[in-house]
């Protein structure tokens, strides 16, 4: 059963013609508010009468939530973003979609259309954007797909393949790596992720030994932070004889890797026959991962084909220097030597190297870690990002600017 909650009175049929609405369908882990969370949250809380957002929200109780801890199932009685949701003045709908009954969902999906006066839909992750994007179509709605991932390097390539001609009229991919990986000919609109303005931050030594003591981390040693959940293209398996070979080098270096994921009990267990128990640190996932950054000397990524990690974007906004391997969208955003270090795909070696290479000098690190500051100051900034993808989505939806879009 559809439970509608409003936190705004949002019908104004003297500006239909120019201010659509669109249905927002995340698809987010229900239990996490994190940057990917906030950005979109901050998008839709705009306040200006050219565009209205409408948001999808799973019931809790739905079997098809992702969480990322355990124990949020049995004690979250909403997705935690709602409030976020209430507290920004943007409407919602809670509603359970099913995995397979195409009755229940069509009845569901045609009810909001028809109720909430819906243009478009737009979607995110999980099964749901499939199931949004068809039943929009299949009413006259425009349908805008923001890809964050290679979907077309999984499973049921051709399938998805002929889903996305017949039922997507326009892909928002977060880099031009991901652009290149959607079908030809394909509408796509290349819109990075970005960072709050004011989250912009170095911390002074005495901040960071404050924070270090906070999260009961060693003062006397180099923190280096990787903040990616345990999945395979993460590759927490070149992680691990990296920093390998840095402690063999450094004994006064403390490796910390946050996040959750499938792969991580296989990963504390590898570290563990290593005995390096007490060097490689897993919190798990952490709500306050900014305590983390402020705490860290230097972040490492070492994902391979990573679309657009906002973990990048949040290593440069404490002014941290980052080693990652040259591969996916990272190159887009991470300058060699000027912003970070770009290894070679998957060579553990030089990116032992390099993480050592900026370990042992501060000047170095200093100046890459100020150059990535003021990269993302310039370059990611939410509030200039906001209004670009506002207006993009706008057009997009009124049909005012067809001919937008990457086209490979």
């Amino acid at each position: 059963m559809e439970r509608i909650l409003r936190s705004v009175q949002i019908e104004d049929t003297t500006t239909r013609a120019v201010r659509p609405k669109v249905l927002f369908v995340p698809g987010f882990v229900v239990d996490v508010y994190s940057e990917i969370e906030r950005q979109y949250v901050e998008l839709c809380a705009k306040s200006d009468a050219t565009i209205e957002f409408l948001w999808l929200v799973p019931d809790i109780d739905s079997p098809c939530n992702n969480f990322a801890k355990a124990h949020s199932r049995a004690t979250l009685r909403e997705p935690v973003w709602a409030q976020h949701l209430r507290s920004s003045g943007i409407p919602y709908v809670v509603v359970r979609i099913s995995k397979y009954n195409v009755v229940t969902n069509f009845l569901l999906f045609r009810r909001i259309f028809r109720e909430h006066q819906v243009d478009a839909v737009y979607t995110h992750f999980g099964f749901e954007r499939f199931w949004a994007v068809f039943f929009a179509k299949l009413f006259g709605k425009t349908t805008l797909w923001n890809e964050h991932w290679h979907s077309l390097g999984t499973r049921y390539t051709g399938a998805k393949r002929i889903f996305y001609r017949l039922f997507v009229d326009h892909f928002i991919a977060v880099s031009r790596f991901i652009a290149d990986t959607l079908p030809k000919n394909a509408r796509v609109h290349v819109m990075r992720n970005a960072i709050g303005a004011n989250k912009f931050h170095r911390s002074t030594d005495e901040e960071q030994q404050r924070k270090r003591a906070q999260l009961s981390l060693p003062e006397q040693r180099k923190v280096v932070l990787l903040v990616s959940a345990f999945r395979e293209n993460k590759r927490h398996d070149l992680a691990v004889p990296i920093c390998e070979r840095v402690l063999r080098a450094r004994a006064d270096v403390l490796f910390v890797f946050l996040g959750e994921g499938p792969l991580r009990s296989a990963v504390t267990e590898r570290v563990k026959r290593l005995g390096l128990a007490e060097k490689i640190l897993f919190p798990g996932h952490v709500d306050g991962v900014d305590d983390y950054y402020l705490a860290a000397d230097i972040c490492m990524l070492t994902s391979i084909g990573e679309p657009c990690a906002l973990a990048i974007f949040e290593s440069m906004k404490y002014a941290l220097p980052l080693v990652a391997f040259e591969s996916g969208g990272t190159p887009e955003i991470v300058k060699h030597e000027e912003t970070g270090v770009l290894v070679p795909d998957s060579d553990v070696d030089r990116f032992s190297v390099a993480l050592l290479d900026l370990l042992e000098n501060d000047e170095k690190r200093i100046r890459l870690g100020t150059r990535a500051l003021d990269f993302v100051r310039a370059e990611a900034d939410r509030d200039a990002w906001i209004s670009r993808l506002r207006a993009l989505v706008r057009d997009l939806v009124s049909g005012e600017n067809r001919k937008w879009g990457y086209k490979q």
